[in-house]
């Protein structure tokens, strides 16, 4: 439900809070108090635009919205990162003379668009918007659909889950069409080029180390004297000079002195290792020129294995082709192949599976259709129940002579079945079943609508996430008995919803639980207003001046005293 309201900077008003009961709360004022501007308020938090005219400086509308039993609305908006406070949540709208707009849900800013989704589905907002919502076949429908909740609910939803299913595999039925297209066209090659892979059989990297190879053979002369005079170098023969013999010495000499002083041995050690690592050096030297292969046969066997691995490269690049596009080398290559196996892989697989994907779309056609003929079932009862309440309703609301008929025909297949719901009103007797937004007049209008809510809410077997209900207008062109009737019906929609109603008629303010007079006051040639919620003397006040224009009638007072008492003794009640 909607805790509290505060408007900023909008008409009239400077600042107002609005605290709002949990079941029927009526607002009052004189005319040009700033009635309208409330509804504007809360029309706001509903993603709706302010009149420019209306704005001043920065118009402000704060709501405190009750999230018990919205548990949609509580996961998205948790979702979102909103904060939430006891179980209420902030919405916040700013409009600013210059048009700019912002919205925050819980402190966390949103897309108008975005607020207007998810308050939406808490609060209804009934006033001139009420005919384009009765012109929407969409809202007829989800309406009846909401009306007989429980036995519509299973099947809708039953019928949506095989829809989503049937949509989902016919859009890999189509992908697998594509694929064993492109296996007739793709197939025969990828099969070739990988068995030609398979016969050469390359190595990752093998050709760079070919070419490696073959450089390294072309200096081999070249590469074994250097190997060769190196080795010399170092441990030498009887011939000449070395490294090796010269260590021998010094390392003796060291020797010698550290057996006389012995912070030499280390020294010693290390002379040592170093003589040691000089001789396996040579050592390694020596068999590197010993190992260097210089014959024709092993060079010309590498360039022949490389000009084959080249070929490679060069065929099957592009008919291999990768994330970069053709491979220019053997690993690069067989990464590649790696890919086009997993697509053959998929091409052998996509035939049998697109049988079975057909056999399925089949089956799914029929259960669709038994679905839908189910859901069709279902809603001509349902349509059938909802005209009859709708219609008693009607009655309670002095249009007894109005004739109210919901209609199902047949429309195109769609997720939630193949219906159309229209919600048809003769306004009197012998006139044509017409859709109610062009039968009905202003009144009318809003007395079908509330028959509507009262039939829906009535119908609704959960209660904890009870909707809240705005009316502007809802008394529009009644009087007498048809008010009392509104007030009445008002009364009873509310003890399952939240019930918010703008309105000019005592018989109707008298049936509410919280009344709020909206006050306005000049001072200095400008006219502003504040809310006060009235207490059960201010009420009597307050509708004895709806009644007679003086809130001091002794006349008036008696009228209005006796009013209030009989809403309260009425079913449904009124004051507590």
């Amino acid at each position: 439900m909607l805790s509290t309201l505060r408007i900023r900077q909008i008409g009239v008003i400077d600042d107002a809070l609005l605290e709002f009961g949990p079941g029927f709360t009526a607002l009052t004022g004189e005319t040009g108090a700033g009635k309208t501007m409330i509804v504007t308020g809360l029309s706001m938090l509903l993603g709706e635009r302010l009149d420019r005219g209306r704005t001043r400086g920065s118009s402000t509308v704060d709501g405190t919205l009750s999230l018990t039993g919205h548990d949609e609305l509580a996961a998205a908006l948790d979702e979102l990162g909103a904060e939430e406070e006891d179980g209420e949540v902030l919405v916040v709208r700013r409009v600013t003379r210059d048009g700019r707009s912002r919205a925050q849900i819980g402190g966390v800013p949103v897309p108008i668009g975005t607020l207007a989704r998810l308050v939406g589905t808490a609060v209804t907002v009934h006033g001139q918007s009420d005919q384009q919502r009765l012109r929407d076949p969409d809202a007829q429908r989800e309406a009846l659909d909401r009306f007989a909740a429980a036995e519509i609910g299973p099947l809708l939803e039953r019928h949506r889950a095989l829809w989503r299913e049937r949509s989902a595999l016919a859009a890999r039925h189509a992908e697998l069409e594509t694929l064993l297209a492109e296996r007739d066209r793709r197939g025969t090659v990828l099969r070739e080029a990988l068995e030609r892979l398979e016969q050469v059989d390359p190595q990752p990297g093998e050709d760079r180390a070919l070419r490696q190879e073959i450089d390294r053979l072309g200096s081999a002369e070249e590469l074994r004297g250097a190997a060769s005079q190196a080795a010399l170098a170092l441990v030498g023969d009887d011939d000449g000079p070395s490294a090796g013999p010269l260590l021998d010495i010094a390392g003796e000499a060291l020797g010698r002195a550290a057996r006389t002083d012995a912070t030499l041995a280390p020294l010693v050690e290390r002379m040592e290792a170093a003589r040691l690592e000089l001789s396996d050096l040579a050592g390694e030297l020596s068999r590197y020129a010993e190992d260097i292969d210089a014959s024709p046969g092993r060079v010309d066997e590498a360039n022949e294995r490389l000009h084959e691995l080249t070929l490679l490269v060069r065929d099957l690049g592009g008919l291999l082709p990768g994330p970069e596009g053709p491979a220019e080398d053997i690993t690069t290559l067989l990464e590649n192949s790696r890919a086009a196996a997993v697509d053959l892989d998929r091409f052998d697989g996509a035939e049998q599976e697109r049988e079975v994907a057909a056999t399925r779309l089949a089956a799914l056609g029929a259960e669709l259709d038994e679905a839908a003929e189910a859901l069709t079932a279902a809603r001509t009862a349902a349509a059938r129940e909802l005209s009859e309440a709708v219609q008693e309703e009607l009655r309670h609301l002095e249009m007894p002579d109005a004739a109210l008929r919901v209609d199902v025909t047949e429309h195109g297949p769609r997720s939630h079945g193949r219906d159309a719901v229209a919600i048809l009103l003769a306004p009197h007797p012998g006139a044509e079943h017409l859709p109610v937004a062009r039968a009905a007049s202003g009144g009318e209008l809003s007395r079908v609508m509330l028959a509507l809510e009262v039939a829906l809410s009535s119908s609704r077997s959960d209660r904890s996430a009870a909707p809240v209900f705005v009316f502007d207008e809802i008394d529009a062109g009644i009087g007498g008995r048809a008010a009392l009737a509104v007030g009445q019906r008002l009364a009873r929609l509310a003890r399952h919803a939240q019930v918010i109603v703008v309105t000019h008629l005592p018989q109707v303010a008298a049936h509410a639980s919280t009344h709020l007079q909206i006050v306005k006051s000049s001072s200095e040639g400008a006219t502003r207003s504040t809310v006060e919620t009235l207490e059960r003397t201010g009420r009597i006040e307050e509708l004895a001046r709806m009644l007679a224009g003086d809130a001091a009638s002794d006349r008036a007072l008696a009228h209005a005293e006796e009013l209030l008492d009989e809403a309260r003794d009425a079913p449904g009640g009124g004051e507590r």
